[in-house]
């Protein structure tokens, strides 16, 4: 599989924008910015994970139009920011990168092939990042992640304290499209919304309504402020905005009721104490499609009936 410069770029930044299920150049580029707005760390981890992701593409001969469309390249994007996330730069972090990003890679090719049926979403990152995680917590590194994260969320404590407007909330609802990369500043969830809005309105439209919605739904049920200011109940109900919303344009309500129940499943997965990441998108998408699917098949199972 050779890569012509042309091909590489636009295969490249097609990684960044297949994170949110766009497959535009111009997106992922403004994706890239958001990211590196927000920190230069995570955008270098993406970075080395999608040439790991090439790498393993092209020693394996992976199909070449999924490459350049970005489709075996976006998880490992992920895997690398949130090494970076939840690791300082060293040579383990960066091992973990570039495995983790071609591990992802692997996975997704599997499900790709070998599970055809079922789309695959985030679920190659959230399984590479969750063996990272239990390596480093096995490893005993898990004192090093404790002070990463505990000093992000200080930083939202500090956010929340006067966020009691509508300029404060606002600025959460950014951070909730932000945080669908683990980029904690609203101005980077403002650049991703804008790279929607390049590629598609209603993604973009969805994407602002799904990230609001989740917000208000958390503070409707008295989830912790600093978490809801940090977006972090806002990411996962965005993405299942914009794939339900894309893939079912005439249900909106039932693009509502997934936005609920992803809310309910990130707050779930912070009670036993695991890292949600992009989880609950997952499974409440791939839910909401089984369900439509089942009805699908009943309702014509009762028009095949005869009289």
């Amino acid at each position: 599989m050779i890569f012509p410069f042309e091909h590489f770029y636009k295969s490249f930044l097609r990684s960044y924008g297949q994170v949110m299920l766009q497959g535009n150049a111009i997106t992922g580029l403004l994706f890239l910015l958001g990211i590196a707005l927000n920190s230069l760390t995570m955008l270098l981890g993406s970075i080395l994970a999608i040439i790991s992701a090439f790498a393993v593409a092209k020693l394996c001969r992976y199909d070449v139009n999924a490459v350049q469309q970005g489709l075996y390249a976006f998880n490992a994007a992920l895997v690398g920011v949130a090494v970076f996330y939840f690791l300082p730069v060293s040579l383990i972090s960066l091992f973990f990168v570039i495995v983790g990003g071609a591990f992802s890679t692997a996975l997704m090719h599997f499900m790709m092939t070998r599970m055809a049926n079922i789309p695959a979403f985030t679920t190659p990152f959230i399984l590479s990042t969750w063996l990272i995680l239990l390596f480093i917590n096995y490893a005993e590194l898990n004192t090093v992640v404790g002070s990463v994260v505990s000093s992000t969320l200080d930083m939202g404590d500090d956010v929340g304290i006067n966020t009691a407007t509508v300029a404060g909330y606002f600025q959460a609802s950014m951070r909730g499209v932000g945080q669908v990369m683990l980029q904690e500043y609203w101005l980077s969830g403002v650049f991703f919304l804008c790279a929607l809005f390049v590629n598609s309105r209603k993604s973009a439209a969805w994407a602002f309504i799904g990230s609001t919605v989740g917000m208000l739904i958390a503070i409707g049920f008295s989830f912790p402020q600093d978490k809801v200011i940090m977006g972090l109940y806002g990411f996962n109900s965005c993405l299942v905005a914009i794939a339900l919303a894309g893939r079912y344009p005439n249900k909106p309500w039932l693009t509502m009721l997934a936005i609920v129940l992803a809310v309910l499943l990130t707050r779930a997965f912070e009670l036993i104490n695991i890292p949600a990441l992009t989880a609950p998108f997952v499974i409440t998408t791939l839910l909401v499609i089984t369900l439509v699917k089942i009805q699908t098949c009943y309702v014509k199972k009762l028009n095949t009936k005869p009289a």
